[in-house]
């Protein structure tokens, strides 16, 4: 008897230091990777609120969605391509409207197949019409203000469709377009739809061993051997600073997330001594195997931008400076699961997901844990580093491994001069790049303050040699004289 009360007493209080947040009844694995590159279990940063399919409204079920967007005011607008319409739902999930035909020149026309949806700061709705092979953009009351398509030419080659997949548009009008079997880069249009050029396109460089074997091999083994040619871009999200974040598939495992600039550029910020693929450590054969596909992008206010990953259905979420924040999700059937993810979006910290072949959107909430970790990070893109301490604080409680909590903390004790403090934290942060500095400093505040021994030992270092060469000089003086 007393063993078993011993042993209830301890669960009890065992279950009392287990984060909420780590409790949250969630059926998918939350974890994070070290400095090592390790995997490292984390409290759940998202907890699955609910799952729309429609079946049971006026609408009548999602069927084959491909993309979906929201606007300024929380409306999310959903591509359903298999029913070949635009539906609409507001931020909890609950039905709208429904747009199935638009006006263009005073004639009614419909969709075909739309993969692709985005919508602007002006609530302008703008379509991948993709079996049409055209872009269309409508105003709220369904008036078309532009439509256009490419035709093939000696830019594009004499057998080419246009079929477009998804599209952005930034501030300025112009509209990027991922379309089928286009690898040269993204497609870009200005905003009278006259095309402009490709944009961001993607070099593929063969290896070391890909060249030899070209360089020994009979022409009939050259034929059979792959074509390297540019991966294809798969998803794509324009933040409020025109810069436009793509994903793309490398087969490879190569970086498959950039920030493209105006000039196509990619300017995507890494700090961290781990590329942005995904998933580091995966199988390599067998079910759910080989290197995150991501399949779409969504950037999130103050720098943080999250990844769909195709493969095994989980979210990558970074921060401006490369740093993984946190990874959830998974395959399944259970709520917070995924059959085939296609797009991502969020809206008030909230994440969405579309599941293609379920027909459902499903709807994430962040838990204490994801909370408090958007806020730091939001204070931290803001340069409130001191503000963010207390935030850090609470996620150390609810896990202790968390290493840019560690971090944060030593950046603003750093910044405060504290550099004593600051390297203790930075170090178990593994931050490389802020410990050195504040090793420095701290390495000169040491000298500052003990400038007179300093001084002293580097005199008595200087006259050490002099003071021995002297006495041994006296020494072979006196025994000279002695003989």
């Amino acid at each position: 008897m007393k063993k078993f009360l011993i042993l209830t007493l301890s669960i009890f209080m065992l279950a009392a230091f287990v984060p909420l947040s780590v409790q949250a009844d969630v059926p998918y694995r939350s974890y994070n990777y070290d400095y090592w590159k390790n995997v490292v279990p984390s409290p759940a940063p998202y907890e699955p609120a609910k799952s729309e399919t429609l079946k049971n409204t006026e609408a009548g079920a999602l069927k084959l969605p491909g993309d979906m967007s929201f606007d300024a005011d929380g409306n999310l607008y959903i591509a359903d391509s298999g029913n070949n319409r635009i539906v609409v739902l507001d931020k909890d999930l609950n039905f709208k409207r429904v747009i199935s035909e638009f006006t263009n020149d005073g004639k009614t026309e419909t969709f075909k197949n739309p993969g692709g949806i985005t919508v602007d700061g002006n609530g302008n709705i703008h379509v991948a019409d993709t079996d049409n092979g055209r872009v269309v953009s409508i105003s709220q009351n369904g008036e078309a203000k532009l439509v256009f398509g490419m035709a093939a030419s000696s830019i594009t080659g004499a057998n080419f469709v246009f079929s477009p997949l998804k599209v952005g548009v930034d501030s300025a009008g112009r509209y990027y377009v991922i379309a089928k079997n286009v690898f040269q880069g993204m497609m870009s249009f200005d905003a009278d739809g006259s095309f402009f050029g490709y944009f961001g396109t993607i070099k593929v460089q063969s290896s070391f061993a890909d060249r030899f074997w070209k360089l020994v091999a009979t022409q009939e083994q050259k034929k059979k051997m792959q074509l390297f040619i540019p991966t294809e871009f798969t998803g794509l999200d324009v933040d409020k600073e025109g810069f436009v974040y793509a994903t793309n598939v490398d087969y490879y495992g190569g970086q498959t997330i950039r920030r493209l600039n105006p000039k196509g550029s990619d300017v995507l910020v890494n700090y961290t001594n781990k590329q942005i693929v995904g998933d580091i450590v995966y199988r390599r054969s067998g079910a759910l195997s080989g290197p995150t596909k991501f399949v779409d992008i969504k950037a999130r206010d103050k720098g943080i931008y999250s990844a769909l990953d195709y493969t095994r259905g989980r979210i990558f979420t970074y921060d401006s400076e490369g740093n993984i924040l946190y990874i959830f999700g998974g395959m399944g059937s259970e709520l917070g699961m995924f059959k085939q993810p296609v797009a991502i979006e969020s809206f008030n910290d909230r994440i969405y997901v579309l599941d293609q072949q379920r027909g459902a959107v499903v709807m994430f909430e962040p838990t204490r844990y994801g909370e408090l970790i958007n806020q730091a990070i939001g204070l931290r893109y803001d340069g409130a580093e001191s503000e963010a301490v207390k935030l850090w604080e609470e996620v150390l409680k609810l896990d202790a491994h968390y290493e840019l909590a560690y971090s944060g903390i030593g950046k603003s004790l750093l910044a405060a001069g504290k550099n004593k403090e600051a390297v203790e934290y930075l170090k178990k942060g593994m931050n490389k790049r802020y410990y050195s500095v504040a090793f420095k400093r701290l390495r000169n505040d040491f000298l500052k303050e003990n400038i007179n021994i300093v001084a002293a030992i580097i005199i008595i270092i200087i006259l050490i040699p002099i003071a021995v060469k002297t006495v041994k000089f006296v020494r072979e003086r006196k025994y000279r004289k002695r003989w």
